[in-house]
């Protein structure tokens, strides 16, 4: 994010309350509530997001003494935008305020305990039979957050708060978290009483009372202030020029990119790199298709979601340089995909040509893994291994006798780790504002990349761009960039990551010889087909390097070893700004590898640089990205250790049994 304007928050529970998830504990508890990773309780952004929005039009008909669409309505639609029933076709925006979840304040506590309840007949009086429940409930207690104002618009232009515009939002938004009268389930029992309190900083006051006091003691002056005309959402205050390879035209000279170097600096230009590395600080959706009532998340992060980041961070520090602005058409700013991270070694995907056996021993850590581009058929019964990731080189951990593993061979050496990020599951429901009963079919489960996950990418530069006064300055080594990523990211439960660069270094890559050698695509490869659309198959992909200069031969199978190993995926995406999908793109699917022979010095040249940008149609987003003759695969069978879930996020948080993973 840019420039933004950020509003405590403080909920103030005067009863037992809880968020329930949905879920429960076998044999134990009916419905539990929402924990954070401590397993403190907490109230969720998008549960704060729905209260606070339900309130904001009646407090905003009221400031507009009672009138149909007047200024204080039209600022409360710009602020959490259309809602969800609407057509959006005229009122097409983004949210522009953010809600964090509320939590305990550090060093506190909060009692949860369970509470009994059943159903009593109409007509004899008595319990009814299989209506016996047992569920969570917290007790009184403060919660704390952040309220904030959205510092950039969807097309990543920065947008500036006056204080009049601040104060303005400050004011709908405190008086609409005065009208909420309660969160949460078993409102009509009288659970989930509260307050909440907008822009009073918690901190300088220990009583919820002093906070409400101070709360309405401003709302009164500020209504006395602020004039009618006041509430408006701020504008973009420096358009970018968003370039665009096509013909000069003279209705837009702005969006048409400078000319780019010489063909020849195009062709083997030098290259630098820096490791982008991502903390996760909440859950971050990584868009898949939908399915059902499902919001999928794949587990990485693709450079679709970082590229245009890492382009608006460069574009904000130098607003007016045209080859920072141009980086992208002319293929001088490349991002990979974002994988995950074990003990600082960066997972690859799973090879397609890599299988074990179907049966293994119980409890056993490891697995067996053969590699069949190196071997024939194994003699025992195999399963192919199609999805995770392998961790080259990782040390795994041995696992602890209580946890029922057996322990390692010591004649046995792992040649890394096997495994995949877990992702989180939560459950959901829109309510009806008429009834504040849940919608029929609104119910949806948003699973996502659990926070406390790192993923790392690479950011390649070509050596012209990387010398460009303040390049360097903007990705300095350690300096951490709050970051709002992947899909819901403006919900406030999901999406809010750290983002630290490591040293800019010129990219060294080991030549490739010529020979016989293998190629493991580390992305997915949007390979054109022999008339130039849609296509994947291995003739394709063969085709693809050869018009880059790398002229590839597929090895011909002679015995039962693979020659490749390769799948397909489809790939949707969507567009913020323009509120529609993108174009299906059908690739080839990460992980997939080839056994290819290299014919000559030119062949190998060209293949060392392709290393470096990758092949195929968008390079630049993380697609195409290989490598070439890994020392993994030239192994015919090797052991892997199965990593756990405490691998990926540390150790195992309070919260992992109410948040289904999959």
């Amino acid at each position: 994010m840019s420039k933004t304007n950020a509003f405590p928050l403080t909920v103030v529970f005067h009863s037992d309350w809880g968020v329930s998830t949905g879920t429960g504990i076998a044999g134990g508890i009916d419905s539990v509530i929402e924990k954070d990773r401590t397993g403190k309780p907490v109230v969720r952004g998008t549960v704060l997001t729905g209260v606070i929005r339900e309130q904001t039009v009646i407090a905003a008909q009221a400031l507009d003494d009672g009138k149909d669409n007047g200024p204080w309505t039209r600022f409360a639609g710009d602020l959490f935008g259309p809602e969800a029933d609407d057509d959006g076709k005229d009122r097409r925006h983004q949210r522009n305020v953010i809600f964090s979840d509320a939590t305990v304040p550090e060093g506190q506590d909060v009692p949860i305990h369970e509470v009994v309840s059943l159903s009593i007949d109409d007509e004899t009086g008595t319990a009814r039979d299989d209506f016996l429940r047992f569920f969570e409930r917290a007790g009184a207690c403060r919660l704390e957050g952040t309220v904030t104002l959205v510092g950039e618009d969807v097309d990543g232009q920065e947008l500036t708060w006056s204080n009049e515009q601040c104060d303005a939002a400050r004011l709908l938004l405190a008086l609409s978290g005065l009208l909420v009268r309660g969160i949460g389930s078993n409102r009509s029992d009288g659970d989930g009483m509260c307050d909440i309190l907008i822009g009073v900083d918690p901190a300088l006051h220990a009583d919820g009372g002093e906070i409400l006091s101070q709360v309405r003691r401003w709302c009164s002056q500020a209504m006395d202030r602020l004039s009618p005309e006041t509430p408006t959402v701020p504008r973009a205050t420096r358009a970018f020029a968003i370039p665009h390879v096509a013909a000069r035209t003279t209705s837009s000279p702005v969006a048409e990119p400078e000319p780019a170097p010489s063909s020849g600096a195009l062709q083997s230009p030098k290259w630098w790199s820096t490791k982008l590395t991502i903390n996760l600080l909440t859950p971050v959706v990584s868009y898949d298709v939908p399915m059902s009532n499902e919001v999928r998340s794949l587990d990485f992060l693709r450079g679709t979601v970082l590229l245009p980041w890492v382009h608006r961070l460069l574009r904000r520090a130098l607003p007016g340089d045209a080859a920072v602005r141009d980086a992208v058409v002319h293929g001088r700013l490349l991002v990979s995909d974002a994988l995950p991270v074990v003990g600082d070694v960066v997972g690859l995907p799973t090879p397609l040509a890599l299988s074990t056996p179907k049966v293994r021993k119980p409890n056993q850590c490891w697995r067996e893994v053969t590699n069949r581009l190196r071997t024939g058929e194994p003699q025992d019964v195999h399963s192919p291994l199609r999805s995770g990731f392998v961790f080259p080189g990782l040390e795994v951990a041995p696992p602890e006798p209580s946890d029922g593993h057996d322990p390692l061979d010591k004649k046995l050496t792992l040649s890394g780790g096997l495994g995949a990020p877990p992702l989180t599951g939560r459950q959901a429901t829109a309510h009806s504002t008429a009834t504040g009963a849940a919608k029929d079919g609104a119910l949806f489960l948003v699973r996502a990349l659990p926070a406390g996950l790192t993923l790392q990418a690479t950011m390649t530069l070509s050596e012209d761009l990387v010398r460009i006064s303040g390049v360097k300055e903007v990705l300095a080594t350690g300096a951490a960039h709050d970051a709002r990523l992947g899909s819901r990211r403006l919900s406030g439960t999901y999406g809010h990551a750290r983002c630290t660069f490591s040293p800019l270094t010129e990219t060294a890559t080991s030549p490739v010889a010529p020979g016989e050698t293998t190629l493991w695509f580390t992305s997915d490869v949007l390979a054109r087909s022999a008339a130039l659309g849609p296509g994947g198959s291995q003739q394709d992909l063969v085709d693809a390097f050869g018009r880059l200069g790398a002229r590839l031969e597929v090895c011909q199978q002679t015995d039962d070893r693979f020659t490749a190993g390769i799948r397909h995926r489809r790939i949707d995406s969507w567009s913020t700004a323009g509120g529609q999908p993108r174009p299906t793109h059908t690739a080839i699917q990460a992980g997939s590898v080839l056994r290819v022979a290299v014919p000559d010095e030119a062949a190998a040249l060209a293949l060392t640089r392709l290393a470096v940008t990758g092949v195929g149609d968008l390079t630049a987003q993380g697609f195409g990205r290989f490598v070439v003759g890994h020392p993994l695969l030239d192994e015919k069978s090797f052991s892997l250790g199965d990593l756990r879930r405490s691998d990926f996020i540390g150790s195992t948080d309070a919260a992992t049994s109410q948040e289904e993973q999959s």
